[in-house]
C-alpha cells in the first residue's frame, strides 16, 4: 500500500475515534442525567475540524480526487459525492457546536437533540470511509502515477497530526490532551 494510504488510514481512524469518543461521552452523560465534560468534548470537535476538515480533506481532494478525475472520467459522479460528504462533515460539525452550547446553557430538550446530530454525524463519517476504502482507494492504487503518490504522500506527511498515529485509544486522548488549544 503506497504511503499515502496508509497516511488516509491512520487519518480516518483518529477522526472516527474522536467522533465515537464524543458520541460515548454525551451518551454517557445523557443516560446519567448529567452534563458532559464539556471541555474535552469540545477538544475532541476541534480536533476534527482542525486536521479532518481543514487539513486532510482538502489533501485527498487535491492530490487523489484530482489526479482521479482527470484520468477516469467515469468517477467525476463518485468523486462529487466524496466532495459533498467532505462539506456534510462541516454542517455536522456546526450542528453538534450549537446543539452542545444549548446543553451547556441548560436546554432540557439539548441532550435528545445533540445524541442525534452525533449519530447521524457519526453513521455519515463511517459511509464515507466505507466508500473511500472500496471505492476510492482501490482505483487510486490502480491509476495513480509514482509522482502522483509522492505529491500525496508528502502533503499527507506535511501535516503534523500526533493523534492520528497512535495505536490505542488511550495513546490517542493522551495525544489529544497535549494538543495545544
Amino acid at each position: 500500500m503506497p504511503d499515502a494510504l496508509t497516511y488516509m488510514h491512520e487519518r480516518q481512524r483518529a477522526m472516527l475515534w474522536a467522533l465515537l469518543s464524543t458520541r460515548a461521552l454525551l451518551r454517557k452523560a445523557r443516560r446519567a442525567g448529567t452534563r458532559p465534560d464539556f471541555g474535552r468534548v469540545n477538544r475532541l470537535m476541534a480536533y476534527v475540524e482542525r486536521f479532518a476538515e481543514k487539513r486532510y480533506q482538502p489533501n485527498e481532494e487535491r492530490y487523489l480526487f484530482e489526479p482521479l478525475n482527470a484520468r477516469t472520467p467515469g468517477l467525476a459522479r463518485t468523486l462529487r459525492r466524496l466532495e459533498r460528504d467532505h462539506l456534510a462533515m462541516a454542517g455536522y460539525g456546526i450542528r453538534l457546536r450549537t446543539t452542545l452550547g444549548y446543553w451547556q446553557q441548560g436546554d432540557a430538550r439539548a441532550p435528545a437533540l445533540a445524541m442525534a446530530v452525533v449519530d447521524d454525524y457519526v453513521r455519515h463519517c463511517q459511509r464515507h470511509v466505507a466508500a473511500e476504502r472500496s471505492e476510492l482507494m482501490p482505483l487510486a492504487r490502480a491509476t495513480l502515477t509514482d509522482r502522483e503518490w509522492a505529491a500525496a504522500e508528502q502533503a499527507f506527511a506535511n501535516v503534523r497530526d500526533p493523534v492520528a498515529p497512535q495505536a490505542s485509544g488511550a495513546a490517542r486522548a493522551k495525544a489529544l490532551a497535549e494538543l495545544p488549544a
